[in-house]
């Protein structure tokens, strides 16, 4: 993206290539399906166990080949069939998680979600749950409503509020969720 800013040049209008705000560089016509998105949101795994290795183990089963970060640079000198060896096992680990997992979860969603497959990866649960209802409304004819949009000024006994809090309270739900009789 510099290098194409630097000659004066637009990724999007010459390529259609363009950079998201979490940095990927996307594509309207070519997926560009990361695994590490579908980990984070839909893996279920713990926060601390969403890398490479820690999810090969998990998911598909099988230890990975390690190597210290620490004796990566000595063993590429000394061992470079081993260091090989090592880019190879996460090349491979890469490819059996998109097949087995990220590959047919996403297009599985995009059958009943309206989104290209770069959406459905990085949106949100929430935005892909309300894009779903709505199709779902669309189809049973059902008028949803807009979203609320807020009001920037309040007032309370003619003086603007600065900040609005709201103290006390109580919620109770017998079921929480959303049912299929709601729908």
């Amino acid at each position: 993206q510099a290098r194409s800013d630097f000659h004066g040049m637009s990724l999007r209008e010459e390529l259609g290539f363009s950079m998201s705000q979490e940095g990927a560089t996307l594509h309207t016509r070519l997926p560009h399906l990361d695994c590490f998105y579908w980990v984070k949101r839909d893996s279920y795994l713990p926060q601390g166990s969403q890398g490479l290795k820690a999810v090969t183990k998990a998911k598909l089963g099988y230890e990975p080949i390690e190597v210290d970060p620490e004796d990566m640079l000595p063993l590429a000198r000394e061992q470079p069939q081993m260091m090989a060896s090592y880019s190879v096992s996460d090349a491979v680990s890469t490819y059996y998680l998109y097949m087995k997992y990220v590959h047919p979860f996403i297009y599985s969603l995009c059958t009943i979600i309206p989104m290209a497959p770069d959406d459905v990866l990085r949106k949100g649960s929430g935005t892909l749950c309300e894009s779903l209802l709505c199709v779902q409304a669309y189809k049973k004819e059902v008028i949803w409503p807009n979203k609320q949009v807020t009001i920037n000024e309040r007032f309370f006994d003619g003086h603007l509020l600065d900040a609005e809090t709201y103290i006390g309270g109580r919620v109770e739900a017998l079921e929480s969720g959303v049912y299929r009789s709601d729908v």
